[in-house]
């Protein structure tokens, strides 16, 4: 861009400005601020999303559609059968790469808030970490999806490509999550998250 063009520019926690483009150079840039276009208050009834975490593309195509479909924390879970392990500097490096990927999708479907992105955890520690969400969680031996749903902040789990183990399927039980499949359809570990949160916001009603 070049000097005196307008840019408008968000700030990941719900403000939105007209801004203009004061210097311009390759490397770096000075803008000023106009004025606010608008100032949105975080969505109190936003869903989130546990995934289990995918290898390469497949983990940035979730977390990207999620943010899309409006989620307001994504929470990376280390299931049983993860086959993918992160520690250390590694763990770094991908989370600030999916941050990057968050705020781009952001920009694409104009949302103004960046949701959070939480560190990788286990099923339980999820759970016990969102004790005021509804978990729901999608699963070939549950119910049939119904066709309306109203849950406040739903908490949607969805698992590896090998699925849930004995272990989590058993506490997902114990815990009474609501389980529901969608008819005999197994979709990609990648392609639920979109799926799942697009269902549970239809049936809500696409609250914000």
């Amino acid at each position: 861009m070049r000097e005196q063009e307008e840019v408008d520019i968000f700030d990941g926690e719900g403000g939105l400005y007209r801004c203009q483009v004061s210097k311009a150079h390759q490397r770096r840039a000075q803008i000023r601020v106009v004025e606010q276009i608008v100032s949105i208050k975080r969505p109190d009834r936003a869903p989130s999303l546990a995934v289990a975490l995918l290898k390469g593309q497949a983990m940035d195509r979730a977390i990207a559609q999620a943010t899309e479909l409006g989620v307001q924390q994504i929470w990376l879970l280390q299931t049983d059968r993860s086959n993918l392990p992160l520690k250390g500097e590694r763990l770094d490096q991908k989370l600030g790469h999916w941050q990057r990927v968050i705020a781009s999708a952001c920009e694409q479907c104009g949302q103004t808030w960046l949701p959070v992105l939480h560190p990788p955890s286990t099923v339980k520690a999820c759970v016990d970490k969102q004790a005021n969400g509804v978990a729901i969680v999608f699963d070939l031996a549950g119910a049939p999806l119904p066709r309306q749903v109203d849950i406040h902040q739903p908490l949607i789990f969805i698992g590896p490509e090998g699925g849930w183990s004995d272990e989590e399927a058993q506490f997902f039980r114990d815990q009474d999550v609501a389980r529901y499949r969608l008819g005999g359809t197994i979709l990609r570990a990648e392609t639920m998250p979109a799926v799942a949160l697009a269902l549970i916001q239809h049936l809500r009603g696409w609250p914000v």
